[in-house]
């Protein structure tokens, strides 16, 4: 991402997150008219401990040496989650964004092993492998892998009808983590043909309009309609260090897991 692209996100992510905040959430007085939503950047400034010209910098991408002990406090100020912090620390540089890279032999033997569906997926959402229980749960073909999870999980016409009514559930975290992705990598292909995708549908438009930022490692239930039956799961992702693609494992709750063993064991 280019210093330019940077600090416009910046300044979108700060200016939407301070507008989130109302004055009485943060024990300030409402009085007066108020030209702008949320909290004003003078009230961020005094809330976080610093001067109202650092933060107007700050928000504006022109704070350079901006230090860590300053985010945390602009952070607080703002109530930010995890993974919003994540997030401002990498659009400030204190989180470096590494290269898309692929998975070695020992991470793709290991997603092989699990007998939870799995599968391991890289920065641009592609899924490069899964293993047979992913396959039975979301009718997979061996020959459609690899593919892109987002088209095909959630807005391939086929594939959608296994969300069946929890589809706005299901999608709203991986939306927020696409969110995440491309405010990183606002160049990369792959994300840009996702984004158009999701505002091209009046259902998941409304779900990028949100604006939530969740990071790759954070966890998201999900039930689905799945050929086995119903399955219920809890994604777990496991990233490696310095590396950009990770394996996640959907863990079933105990009837899902029981569905799943039957399935395994009649396609032996």
């Amino acid at each position: 991402m280019s210093d330019q692209e940077l600090r416009s996100e910046l300044r979108r992510f700060l200016k939407d997150r301070r507008a989130r905040i109302r004055p009485a959430d943060v024990g300030l007085p409402a009085n007066g008219r108020r030209r702008v939503r949320g909290l004003r950047r003078e009230e961020v400034a005094i809330l976080a401990g610093i001067g109202v010209s650092w933060y107007t910098s700050l928000e504006n991408g022109e704070a350079d040496g901006v230090s860590e002990q300053t985010l945390i406090a602009v952070a607080d100020a703002l109530h930010l989650s995890d993974s919003e912090r994540k997030y401002l620390w990498t659009l400030t540089g204190f989180t470096p964004i590494d290269d898309l890279n692929q998975p070695d032999e020992l991470m793709v033997q290991t997603m092989f092993a699990l007998t939870f569906p799995a599968y391991i997926i890289v920065a641009s959402w592609d899924i490069l492998y899964c293993n047979e229980a992913f396959r039975h749960v979301w009718a997979i073909g061996e020959d459609e892998v690899p593919f892109n999870a987002v088209e095909r999980l959630f807005l391939d016409p086929q594939a959608r009808t296994i969300h069946a009514g929890h589809f706005i559930k299901n999608i709203a975290p991986v939306v927020a983590m696409i969110r995440s992705a491309i405010g990183r990598r606002p160049q990369l292909t792959t994300l840009q043909r996702v984004q158009a995708k999701l505002v091209d549908n009046p259902e998941t438009r409304e779900l990028w309009d949100a604006y939530e930022i969740s990071g790759p490692l954070d966890t998201n239930k999900c039930t689905i309609e799945s050929p086995i039956g119903p399955f219920s799961y809890e994604a777990l992702t496991l990233g490696l260090p310095g590396a950009t693609s990770g394996i996640v494992i959907q863990v079933p709750d105990e009837s899902s897991k029981i569905r799943l063993n039957n399935a395994m064991r009649k396609a032996e």
